[in-house]
Protein backbone atom coordinates (compact mmCIF):
# COMPACT_ATOMS: atom_id res chain seq x y z
CA UNK A 1 0.00 0.00 0.00
CA UNK A 2 1.29 3.46 -0.60
CA UNK A 3 2.16 5.61 1.84
CA UNK A 4 -1.21 8.52 0.19
CA UNK A 5 -3.09 5.71 0.51
CA UNK A 6 -2.10 4.64 4.39
CA UNK A 7 -2.33 8.37 5.28
CA UNK A 8 -5.89 8.80 3.98
CA UNK A 9 -7.24 7.56 7.14
CA UNK A 10 -5.23 9.69 9.17
CA UNK A 11 -6.09 12.98 6.99
CA UNK A 12 -9.83 12.14 6.93
CA UNK A 13 -9.46 11.50 10.59
CA UNK A 14 -8.50 15.02 11.10
CA UNK A 15 -10.49 16.90 8.82
CA UNK A 16 -13.54 15.19 10.85
CA UNK A 17 -12.15 16.41 14.23
CA UNK A 18 -11.41 19.98 13.16
CA UNK A 19 -15.23 19.83 11.67
CA UNK A 20 -16.86 18.72 14.48
CA UNK A 21 -14.56 21.37 16.79
CA UNK A 22 -16.67 24.38 17.95
CA UNK A 23 -15.05 27.50 15.98
CA UNK A 24 -13.24 29.59 18.52
CA UNK A 25 -15.35 32.54 19.53
CA UNK A 26 -14.59 36.66 17.32
CA UNK A 27 -12.92 38.50 19.72
CA UNK A 28 -12.89 42.30 19.41
CA UNK A 29 -10.91 43.29 22.20
CA UNK A 30 -12.70 45.44 24.93
CA UNK A 31 -15.99 44.89 22.55
CA UNK A 32 -18.79 42.54 22.93
CA UNK A 33 -20.32 43.39 18.94
CA UNK A 34 -18.51 43.38 16.04
CA UNK A 35 -17.31 47.33 16.07
CA UNK A 36 -17.94 47.07 11.91
CA UNK A 37 -21.86 46.20 12.55
CA UNK A 38 -22.18 49.11 14.86
CA UNK A 39 -20.01 51.57 12.79
CA UNK A 40 -22.49 50.45 9.43
CA UNK A 41 -25.44 51.17 11.73
CA UNK A 42 -24.67 54.34 12.49
CA UNK A 43 -23.80 55.38 9.39
CA UNK A 44 -27.15 53.92 7.81
CA UNK A 45 -29.20 55.85 10.90
CA UNK A 46 -27.80 58.92 10.04
CA UNK A 47 -27.91 58.63 6.22
CA UNK A 48 -31.82 57.56 6.64
CA UNK A 49 -32.32 60.99 8.90
CA UNK A 50 -32.58 58.59 12.41
CA UNK A 51 -30.61 60.83 14.94
CA UNK A 52 -32.48 59.02 18.19
CA UNK A 53 -31.43 55.80 16.32
CA UNK A 54 -27.52 56.75 15.56
CA UNK A 55 -27.79 58.09 19.45
CA UNK A 56 -28.59 55.04 21.22
CA UNK A 57 -25.28 53.80 19.47
CA UNK A 58 -23.16 55.92 21.42
CA UNK A 59 -21.76 55.45 24.59
CA UNK A 60 -23.19 58.23 27.48
CA UNK A 61 -19.21 59.77 27.23
CA UNK A 62 -19.01 59.46 24.00
CA UNK A 63 -16.29 61.53 21.76
CA UNK A 64 -16.58 62.43 18.17
CA UNK A 65 -13.66 64.59 16.68
CA UNK A 66 -12.41 66.19 13.79
CA UNK A 67 -15.25 67.00 11.69
CA UNK A 68 -18.55 69.83 11.55
CA UNK A 69 -19.17 70.81 14.79
CA UNK A 70 -16.25 68.75 16.44
CA UNK A 71 -13.30 70.05 15.14
CA UNK A 72 -12.80 70.86 19.51
CA UNK A 73 -14.10 67.31 20.23
CA UNK A 74 -17.62 67.06 21.01
CA UNK A 75 -17.85 64.74 24.65
CA UNK A 76 -21.01 62.96 25.65
CA UNK A 77 -23.99 62.47 24.14
CA UNK A 78 -25.55 65.96 24.33
CA UNK A 79 -22.50 67.26 22.38
CA UNK A 80 -22.74 64.18 20.18
CA UNK A 81 -26.02 64.67 19.21
CA UNK A 82 -25.64 67.99 18.36
CA UNK A 83 -23.25 66.71 15.54
CA UNK A 84 -25.78 64.00 14.75
CA UNK A 85 -28.34 66.77 14.60
CA UNK A 86 -25.64 68.70 11.73
CA UNK A 87 -25.36 66.01 9.80
CA UNK A 88 -29.22 64.92 9.44
CA UNK A 89 -30.15 68.38 8.19
CA UNK A 90 -27.13 68.67 6.03
CA UNK A 91 -28.54 65.68 4.26
CA UNK A 92 -25.40 63.80 4.90
CA UNK A 93 -25.70 60.27 2.86
CA UNK A 94 -22.82 57.71 3.52
CA UNK A 95 -21.62 54.75 1.45
CA UNK A 96 -19.29 52.43 2.69
CA UNK A 97 -16.70 51.46 0.57
CA UNK A 98 -14.28 50.15 2.30
CA UNK A 99 -14.28 48.27 6.13
CA UNK A 100 -11.23 47.77 7.99
CA UNK A 101 -11.90 45.87 11.52
CA UNK A 102 -8.99 44.63 14.26
CA UNK A 103 -10.13 44.23 17.69
CA UNK A 104 -12.28 46.81 19.36
CA UNK A 105 -11.60 49.27 16.48
CA UNK A 106 -13.39 49.40 12.77
CA UNK A 107 -12.23 51.81 10.29
CA UNK A 108 -14.94 52.41 7.51
CA UNK A 109 -14.06 54.36 4.44
CA UNK A 110 -17.01 56.03 2.63
CA UNK A 111 -18.00 58.04 0.12
CA UNK A 112 -20.02 60.59 1.58
CA UNK A 113 -22.36 63.19 -0.10
CA UNK A 114 -23.47 66.52 1.48
CA UNK A 115 -26.53 68.03 0.91
CA UNK A 116 -25.29 71.37 0.64
CA UNK A 117 -21.92 70.28 -1.49
CA UNK A 118 -22.70 71.33 -5.02
CA UNK A 119 -21.57 75.55 -4.39
CA UNK A 120 -18.35 73.25 -3.55
CA UNK A 121 -17.96 72.06 -6.91
CA UNK A 122 -17.74 68.08 -6.03
CA UNK A 123 -20.20 65.90 -6.02
CA UNK A 124 -18.87 63.71 -3.10
CA UNK A 125 -15.99 63.63 -0.64
CA UNK A 126 -14.47 60.84 0.69
CA UNK A 127 -13.90 60.40 4.65
CA UNK A 128 -12.46 57.80 6.81
CA UNK A 129 -13.87 57.41 10.16
CA UNK A 130 -12.36 55.62 13.08
CA UNK A 131 -14.61 54.05 15.47
CA UNK A 132 -13.53 52.25 18.69
CA UNK A 133 -15.91 50.58 20.79
CA UNK A 134 -16.06 49.59 24.54
CA UNK A 135 -18.52 46.84 25.47
CA UNK A 136 -21.32 47.20 22.41
CA UNK A 137 -21.73 51.25 22.20
CA UNK A 138 -19.23 53.16 20.44
CA UNK A 139 -16.70 55.81 22.54
CA UNK A 140 -14.85 57.16 19.69
CA UNK A 141 -15.57 58.24 16.28
CA UNK A 142 -12.64 60.16 14.59
CA UNK A 143 -13.29 61.15 11.01
CA UNK A 144 -10.48 61.98 8.48
CA UNK A 145 -10.94 63.64 4.95
CA UNK A 146 -8.95 61.39 2.36
CA UNK A 147 -6.90 64.68 1.15
CA UNK A 148 -5.04 62.40 -2.11
CA UNK A 149 -8.53 62.14 -3.64
CA UNK A 150 -9.17 65.48 -5.58
CA UNK A 151 -12.91 65.90 -5.03
CA UNK A 152 -11.85 65.58 -1.32
CA UNK A 153 -8.82 68.15 -1.45
CA UNK A 154 -11.18 70.92 -3.46
CA UNK A 155 -14.15 70.17 -0.59
CA UNK A 156 -11.47 71.30 2.20
CA UNK A 157 -10.04 73.89 0.41
CA UNK A 158 -13.90 75.39 -0.22
CA UNK A 159 -14.52 74.64 3.29
CA UNK A 160 -12.04 76.70 4.49
CA UNK A 161 -12.72 79.42 2.32
CA UNK A 162 -16.05 79.70 3.27
CA UNK A 163 -14.59 80.02 7.18
CA UNK A 164 -12.73 82.93 6.44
Amino acid sequence: MSLKLRLLPLALSLLAAAAAAPASAQTYGQATVNPATLAKQDLAAESRGDVAGALALYADDAIVQYGGLCWTPCVGKAAVQKELQRRVEAKNQFKVIGEYVSGNVAVMQTELQIGYIESSGVDRVVVWTIYEVKGDKIAVATLVGQRTDPQTARFIDWIRSQQQ
